[in-house]
C-alpha cells in the first residue's frame, strides 16, 4: 500500500485536473528537485517530440528515496499506474537519489523495441556518466536521444536493435589452439632435419665436460615476504544492467551511477 500510496502521490501532485488525470502526467515528474524550470522545459519538450513521432509515451521521474522497495517495482509501477497512455508504448526512466540508483521500465509493447539488458545498455552507458557527474539535465536530455534512437531502428527495420555479433570467441581460441600446435610440428620437422643438430632432453647434455669441471654445487634459501592486499569491490557504475525487474508485462533493467 505504502508503494502505490507514493506513486500516486507523485502523480497528483501535478495533474491538472482529475477530469483529464491520465493526459495530465507530465513527461517529467521531478520530485527530487534536480532540474531547474528551464531545464525541465527543454527535457519536456525532447521526450514530448518523442512522443508525438512515434506515438508513445517516454518519461522521467525522479525521487529522494523510495525506502526498502526495488528501483525496479516503482518504476513497472509507474507504467502500470501513470505512464500508461501511449498507443505504441509506454518507458519511464527512474531515478532514486538516496540509493543513487537509476531504472528503464517498458511496458509489453516497447519490451520487443528495447531488447534485454544490450538495449537498455544502449541508453544508459550513454547517460549514467552524466548522472554520475550530477548533470542531470544533460543526462535526460541523452536518455531522450537514445530512446529515440531505438524507435527509429525498430520503426525502420521491424525490429528492436542488438548489437552485432563479434567473431566467436570458441572459434578464435581454436584458430589459436591450430597455429600453436602447426608451429610446433613444422619447427620440429625443421629441426629432424638438420644432421648436425639433435635435441636433447637435459640441460646437461650440452656441457662440455672435458673443460668444465663444477667443484662445489651449494643452494642457499634465505626468505620471501608475500604480502596479499585484497582487490576492492565497487558496484558497477558504468551504465551496465545490474537488476532487472522485467516480467511478461514489463521490460526493462537498472544499475548504479
Amino acid at each position: 500500500m505504502k508503494k502505490l500510496f507514493l506513486i500516486f502521490t507523485l502523480v497528483a501532485a501535478m495533474l491538472l485536473s482529475a477530469a483529464t488525470a491520465l493526459a495530465a502526467v507530465p513527461s517529467v515528474m521531478d520530485d527530487a528537485k534536480l532540474l531547474s524550470n528551464a531545464e525541465r522545459a527543454k527535457v519536456v519538450s525532447a521526450l514530448q517530440e518523442i512522443d508525438n513521432k512515434y506515438n508513445v509515451r517516454v518519461g522521467v521521474v525522479t525521487v529522494k528515496s523510495i525506502g526498502s522497495q526495488k528501483p525496479g517495482d516503482f518504476a513497472n509501477q509507474l507504467i502500470d499506474k501513470a505512464y500508461n497512455n501511449g498507443p505504441n508504448g509506454n518507458m519511464v526512466l527512474l531515478q532514486v537519489v538516496d540509493q543513487r540508483k537509476w531504472y528503464i521500465s517498458t511496458d509489453k509493447k516497447l519490451k520487443s523495441v528495447v531488447v534485454g539488458n544490450e538495449g537498455v545498455e544502449y541508453m544508459s552507458k550513454a547517460f549514467v556518466p552524466y548522472l554520475k557527474k550530477n548533470d542531470y539535465a544533460s543526462a535526460y536530455m541523452v536518455y531522450a536521444t537514445k530512446a529515440g534512437e531505438l524507435l527509429h531502428y525498430y520503426q525502420k527495420n521491424g525490429k528492436g536493435w542488438e548489437p552485432e555479433k563479434g567473431f566467436p570467441l570458441l572459434a578464435l581460441v581454436g584458430a589459436l589452439v591450430a597455429g600453436v600446435a602447426g608451429a610446433y610440428i613444422y619447427r620440429g620437422s625443421l629441426l629432424a632435419s638438420m644432421s648436425n643438430v639433435r635435441q636433447q632432453v637435459e640441460a646437461n647434455a650440452y656441457l662440455n665436460k672435458e673443460s668444465f669441471d663444477l667443484l662445489v654445487s651449494e643452494d642457499t634459501y634465505m626468505y620471501t615476504n608475500v604480502s596479499v592486499v585484497p582487490r576492492a569491490k565497487s558496484k558497477s557504475s558504468d551504465g551496465s544492467v545490474t537488476e532487472s525487474s522485467s516480467d511478461d508485462n514489463h521490460g526493462g533493467g537498472g544499475g548504479g551511477y
